[in-house]
């Protein structure tokens, strides 16, 4: 009796659960989820060859994205030849360095506003009467001395009594000791611009650089070896004088700090030209609203001021930059960058008047008094 019982129990369950069946295996379905919001592509592209690092550019785009949520920043180096390369997607905003385009109004939308910059900084942004970039970063150029072979500071450096002084032959293990080092190359208008002028750093030279060549004041490869190779040799104590950038005044200043430099010094030049500047310009069709917004954030002063953080120099005028106790040096080379009659090129004709400049610095180094300028003109 019992396993009757049983049985129709299971009969029961087997029709009950085919009974239940569509409800047992139905699914109910997901609820909607809402779509992403799209995000917002901004591409920002450095032409650029002075700098080193594009770390400072880097850290400003990430604080602006922080700041603008669904903006998504893609930053990258780019060559220029991919301006105008066909079926290239160019960037939203092109931060660029004097030469690299010669016809902005191709490109580029005009920048409305007053610009919170020193003027003669931002004319080198101006063509045609209409601002096309703005200057956002700049380096320049000057002399580092090894005390140890210029001893005097109130005696002229760069004349050939104290060159000749700074000199000594090899003695034992010990290699030649010279004067001046410079480098030369694409990558700048080399330092040696800073001879192209007679008394630009005192002294002057009536017969030109030329005249101390096959002695034994210059190395064989002066104004003709890498940035690398001039730098390497004032650290190596083989040059007692270096015509260089901010780069290796920051790195050189950075060895002494930690013990593994020497003494030394800086002299800026008389008239201050620089060809270093990194401006920002906004390429037409582009977010221009965003990207104008980026701009106001890069020559904004808190963004200047962090300039200082990367071996790099403000462009404004009411930013302090280098405090003169704790980087005296890069202090003295802002004070000298931030003179009213520096010179700098017009960014959209550097290209074809940089060729002139450096004709006339080969006569500088070759006769010696050769002025940068000609009738005011590159």
């Amino acid at each position: 009796m019992r396993g009757k019982k049983l049985v129709w129990i299971a009969v029961a369950l087997a029709a009950l659960l085919v009974w239940q069946r569509g409800a047992l295996l139905r699914i109910d379905p997901k609820p909607e989820i809402a779509p992403r919001p799209e995000r917002l592509v901004l591409r920002v592209w450095i032409c650029e060859n002075w700098m080193g690092s594009t770390a400072w550019i880097e850290k400003q785009c990430a604080l602006f994205q922080r700041a603008h949520p669904g903006v998504n920043l893609r930053v990258r180096r780019a060559q220029i030849s991919e301006l105008t390369a066909e079926g290239a997607v160019l960037p939203d905003l092109l931060l660029f360095a004097p030469g690299v385009l010669a016809d902005p109004q191709a490109l580029l939308s005009p920048i409305h506003g007053e610009l919170p910059i020193r003027d003669e900084i931002a004319a080198a942004g101006r063509w045609r009467g209409r601002q096309w970039g703005v200057p956002i970063a700049m380096g320049g150029y000057a002399l580092l001395v090894n005390n140890e072979g210029f001893p005097d500071p109130e005696q002229p450096v760069l004349d050939q009594e104290n060159l000749a002084a700074a000199t000594q032959p090899a003695k034992g293990k010990q290699p030649a000791r010279y004067a001046l080092q410079c480098a030369s190359g694409e990558t700048l208008a080399y330092p040696a611009a800073l001879l192209a002028q007679g008394g630009a750093l005192s002294g002057g030279w009536p017969q030109g650089i030329a005249a101390l060549r096959g002695g034994d004041i210059l190395p064989g490869d002066f104004a003709l070896c890498t940035i690398d190779k001039a730098y390497a040799d004032f650290t190596a104590r083989r040059v007692m004088a270096l015509l260089g950038t901010q780069r290796d005044l920051r790195k050189f200043s950075a060895l002494t700090e930690v013990g593994k430099g020497f003494d030394f010094r800086v002299v800026p030049p008389r008239q201050v030209f620089t060809d270093q500047l990194l401006l920002g310009g906004i390429l037409q069709g582009a977010k221009e609203e965003l990207c104008a917004e980026l701009l106001w954030q890069l020559v904004g002063a808190e963004a200047q001021q962090a300039l200082t953080e990367y071996g790099l120099f403000p462009v404004r005028g009411d930013v302090t930059g280098y405090n003169a106790n704790n980087t005296p040096w890069l202090h003295a080379m802002a004070l000298s960058l931030a003179t009213e009659d520096i010179w700098v090129p017009n960014a959209f004709e550097w290209g074809e008047e940089r060729k002139g400049f450096l004709a006339r610095v080969g006569l500088a180094l070759a006769q010696g008094g050769v002025d940068l300028m000609v009738d005011g003109a590159w």
